[in-house]
Order: C-alpha cells, then structure tokens, then sequence
C-alpha cells in the first residue's frame, strides 16, 4: 500500500495533465489561425490593402505628369525665346516693324522658311504630338472675322513612333512645307482661328515677362476640323520692350497622352485621369486619361460624382459605372488652375476582391473548427477513454484485469483493495490479497515505465526530424541563392543601364517581351513593319548588352524580383 501511494504523487493528476493538453491544443488552433491569415493576407481588411495600391499608383502617376510637363514647360521657354529671336532678327535685317506683317504673304513666307526647321526640331525633341508659333498678324485683314485670324506654323507628329516619326503640316504654307519633306494634314488651312482656341483672349491681353510664369495650360478642346481632343502648352513671345509677338506651345493630344502615360501596374482595370479640378465631380470630357501597362484601357465618357470615404477611398458614380480610387490636386503652371490627378479601377474589381476575401476567412474558420474537434476527439480518445475504460472493468469486477497510469485510478484500485481485505475471512486470504495487489503495481508500474520509454524515444525521433527539416530547408535556400547570383554582376549593371538608353520604341518592344508577348503579337499590338521589328530587336539586345531574347528575359526577372524585395 506504501508502495501504491508513492507511485500516485510521483505521476501527474487527471487534472493536471487535461489542462496542459488543452493549453498545447489552444496554442495549437491560435498557430493555426495566425498562419491562414498570413496564407490568405488577412493581416490588413481588402479596403486597406487597396488603399496602399492607389496611392503608390498615384504617387507614380503624379511624377510621371509633373515630370512631363516641367520637361514641356522648360522646352517651351526656349521655344519662344528661340523663334522670338528669329523673328527679331527677321525685322532687324528687312528694316520692318511687327505691324507691317500684316498684309505680307512675302514676309509670313519668309519667317516661316526661317522658323519650320527649328520648329520641327523642338517637336522631335520634346514629348508631345504637336508643335505651334501663332504670330499676332494676318497675311488678309480685308477678310471678315479677319481678327481671329492669325499666321504661324503647327506641325503635328502623325503616329507615335520615335524611331521614324512622320511629321504633318496643320497650319502654314504648304509650299514650304513640302520643301522641307513636310505632308499637309487633311484638315490643313493657312491661318489659326483664334476664337477657337480657348482662352485666347487672356493669353494675349495678360503676357508677360518672365517666362517661366508666363506660360499656361489651356482646357481639353477639340482640334478645329478634327475628331481629337487636345490641351495646349502656351507661352507668349514677347520683344525686350514687351511687344506682344503672338504665342507658341506644345500639343498633347489624347491619343498621345493615352500612349505616353501609359501606368505600370498590377491592377487590371486601372484609369488615370488628368482634368480640370471641379468641385465634387469628375468631368471626363475635360480629361486626358490613360490605362496600365497590361493593355487595358476604357475611355470615360460619362461624368462622375466624387464621394470621399472613410477609410481613405473615394467613390466615382455615374448613371452607368462605379469606380473606386483617389484623387489629388496639381499645379502644372502658376498662370493656370489647378487640375486634377485621378487614379481608379471598377467597383466591380474591389468587390470581387471583398468577395474572395470574405470566402478565404469562411474557409479558414471552417478548417479551424475542423481542427479543433478533431483534436478534441484524439485527446478524448487518448486521455479520457482509458478512464471510462477502467472504470467499467472495475464496476463489472474484473478489478484484476483493470490497468491505467492514472492516479486516481490508482487510488481507487488501494480504496477497494482496503475494503476487501477488511472483509477478508482470514489472515491469509488478506495477504493473499495484498500480495496480488502489490504484483498488480508492479506490473502497473512495469507498464508505466515502458510506456514512458516509448514516449522519450518517439520524442527524440521528433526532435531528429525536426533538425532534418530546418537542415533541407537551409540547403534549399542556399541553393535557391546560388542560383539566383549565378547571373555574371558586370554583365547585370550593363543591362540595368543600358536601359536607360532605349528609346521610346525599343522600350515599347522591350515591355511586350516582358509582358509574354511573341513577335507576331506585337506586330499587330505596334502596326510596325516586321523589318522595323526585326530593327528594334538587333538594337535592343546590342544596347542591353544580351546575346538572346532568353537572357534579357532573364535579366529582366533579376531586375523584378529586386524591386519587389525593395519595395517590401
């Protein structure tokens, strides 16, 4: 009987161990739960994440317009201080004042012949579709509305091909045009009409010195004689004593803004925006808009009534479409309003998004709780069985045969032992008694101290497989590594910098490789010739420094997978 009692506060209680195994099994589920909401990036809500998205997409978006028209702005002042000098220079060398231009098909002529080359220079070096110098003079004043009527030159890119573009004449004399290997436009006139372009009044009556606040953007207006929608980047032409010459600029047109600013990104149906800013509303017929590198784009047509959310979000409803995005104010000239800059993607996308969100959450609670009772039956099988078991045994008289490691049982098995020997008829049948009961935890604690060996040794065999696994996992990254630097560094920075000195078509084809496209696809996607084609691709690998489409693809991975690390 000593010998039972030592046994029994040498073992953990019933209680004891229940509340350790359900503390192991709460820790457990807990885990679980940590790791499916990393798994299913459940860490931050869907309105959050897109949130991040946007507002990384607007601060690309925002650099990419502030950066153009700064270049545009700079280009533009010394436009005008260019064709401000050819035209001073004109009159010097003819004896002529500004005024007497009026009437002059000769002079117009000749100032144009002077100004068409460096015109088209300036055009080929600056990002925009067009290129224009109004002069504030006339070649017919005995014309009606003869005072909206002004001469100068407008030259336009026709098609968006850096390598080869094709220049057209809108405005000016064809005769010079030609000279100089220039087309006329289909819808060419001779003179501007400025009471179609917006604004003209104020750009004229308020020039003035100095020029890198003089110049302004016009709003969104459709080109005379044309189905495209432009804005105009002006700037006076002003003589040293302030004569008011007339205006030259930049054209931005939709298509070529919708092809220029182009947005990389991940997100499928994105737009971008650049309009005049209104209060409370989106009106898409006063905006450039844009698309993602992924090819999509869907022109706005219909206005939009712009609702701040809570979480940071803004809602654009119209009659037909939900859009969801962000806005943000811009100045892109001190003489001008502010515009707005607006990043967005359907409403439609965002919910979806919810929706796979909410259904991952769903699914992860329902393996939770799939977990947690199939746990419960194990440790129910595993703890609380024998109990029930023993029990019955001892209940049903089969008291000899009863034989657990718990030590209540234990103590159970001493009560009744102690009962039956203070009813034993003799001496000798209670040391029989006590002898069988004393052999009985012998064997018990035989049992016990074997199960317990199992127990240590499976233990250890956990351990060791837990080692193994960290170990494989170490290789592997190692050679995960290894293989990621198998990439010759030299060759690597010859390829990131050479990047930069692509043009604007070869990083076009550069960018469809990228995104999966073959050559025929990217035929039909440009409207290139194969030759040109074929052209692109001898400059790009030579410029990359790669011997194959295959290594600058690979290159190109190296150079992803780097952003994402930095950007996480």
């Amino acid at each position: 009987m000593r010998k039972l009692s030592t046994l029994r506060y040498s073992e953990w209680s019933l209680k004891r161990k229940l509340f350790v195994y359900m503390l192991f099994l709460a820790i457990l589920v807990l885990l679980i739960l940590i790791m499916g909401m990393v798994i299913f990036g459940r860490t931050t809500s869907t309105e959050q994440t897109f949130y991040e998205v946007l507002d990384i997409q607007m601060e690309v978006f925002e650099k990419d317009i502030s950066a153009h028209f700064d270049h545009l702005a700079a280009s533009a002042i010394t436009m005008s201080e260019e064709m401000t000098a050819v035209l001073e220079s004109y009159l010097q060398t003819h004896n002529a004042s500004f005024a007497s231009l009026n009437d002059s098909v000769t002079d117009a002529a000749a100032i144009q012949e002077a100004m068409i080359e460096p015109l088209r220079n300036k055009l080929l070096q600056a990002n925009c579709s067009g290129a224009f110098v109004m002069l504030n003079a006339t070649v017919n004043t005995a014309l009606p509305e003869s005072a909206f009527s002004k001469s100068g030159l407008y030259l336009q890119i026709n098609g968006y091909t850096p390598s080869s573009p094709d220049v057209l004449m809108y405005r000016g004399f064809t005769d010079i045009a030609k000279a100089h290997g220039i087309m006329p436009h289909r819808k060419w006139r001779l003179e501007f009409r400025t009471d179609l372009i917006p604004d003209y009044a104020e750009l004229s009556s308020e020039a003035s010195l100095p020029l890198d606040t003089a110049y302004r953007i016009t709003e969104l207006f459709v080109l005379p004689g044309t189905s495209e929608n432009v804005l105009l980047l002006t700037i006076p032409m002003l003589g040293a004593d302030g004569t008011f010459y007339g205006i030259c600029g930049y054209e931005i047109s939709a298509s070529y803004f919708m092809t220029y600013h182009t947005q990389p990104s991940k997100l499928e149906h994105l737009s971008c925006l650049l309009t005049t800013a209104h209060e409370n509303v989106l009106i898409t017929s006063e905006s450039l808009s844009c698309g993602g590198s992924n090819g999509y784009f869907h022109a706005l047509t219909e206005d939009y009534a712009i609702t701040k959310r809570e979480g940071g979000l803004t809602d654009f409803k119209s009659d037909t479409y939900t859009y969801l995005g962000l806005t943000k104010k811009l100045s892109l000239s001190a003489a001008s309003g502010e515009h707005l800059l607006t990043v967005m993607i359907p409403k439609e996308d965002y919910n979806r998004v919810f929706i796979e969100n909410t259904v991952q959450t769903v699914i992860l609670f329902v393996l939770l709780f799939f977990f947690t009772v199939s746990f419960c039956r194990y440790f129910s099988k595993r703890f609380l069985s024998p109990l029930l078991g023993a029990l019955e045994q001892i209940k049903s008289d089969k008291r000899s045969e009863a034989s657990s490691d718990i030590p209540e049982i234990l103590d159970l098995i001493e009560y009744l032992d102690r009962q039956d020997k203070a009813h034993g008829e003799t001496v000798n049948a209670l040391t029989e008694k006590h002898q069988a009961a004393e052999n009985e935890k012998i064997r018990l604690q035989a049992e016990y101290e074997a199960a317990l060996s199992d127990f240590n040794r499976i233990k250890a065999q956990y351990s060791n497989a837990q080692s193994e696994l960290s170990r494989i996992q170490t290789e592997l990254e190692r050679l995960a590594y290894s293989r990621k630097t198998e990439i010759d560094p030299a060759d690597y920075q010859y390829f990131l910098a050479g990047l930069q000195t692509l043009t604007q078509a070869e990083r076009n084809v550069f960018e469809y490789y990228l995104a999966g496209k073959s050559a025929k696809e990217i035929l039909a996607l440009t409207g290139i010739k194969e030759s040109t084609l074929k052209y692109h691709n001898h400059n790009i690998l030579g410029k990359l420094g790669v011997s194959s489409r295959k290594q600058m693809l690979r290159y190109a991975e190296v150079m992803r997978n780097q952003r994402e690390e930095n950007v996480t």
